[in-house]
């Protein structure tokens, strides 16, 4: 581990009057890691829906240049 960094998490852990040897620590460690690779994971599950949205508006084709969105609208209520 770089020697900043090391010196940072022995200063934040001073600061914070941690005991990195108690269970305590260990499950909240534990806890936040898995947190986070659940974050990244989601992350990665959304960029595979995007895509495949992407390909289904690709698929519809080229817009209409002479759609016009608000008269649609307007026509609904109606």
């Amino acid at each position: 581990m770089d020697d900043e960094v090391e010196r940072l998490k022995s200063l934040l852990l001073r600061m914070a009057d941690v005991d990195v040897s108690s269970d305590v620590y260990n499950d909240h460690l534990r806890t936040v890691l898995f947190h986070e690779l659940h974050r990244l994971k989601a992350e990665e599950d959304l960029r595979k829906r995007l895509r495949s949205l992407q390909g289904q508006v690709e698929r519809l084709g080229a817009r209409d240049p002479d759609f016009d969105m608000k008269r649609f609208m307007d026509e609904g209520w109606e």
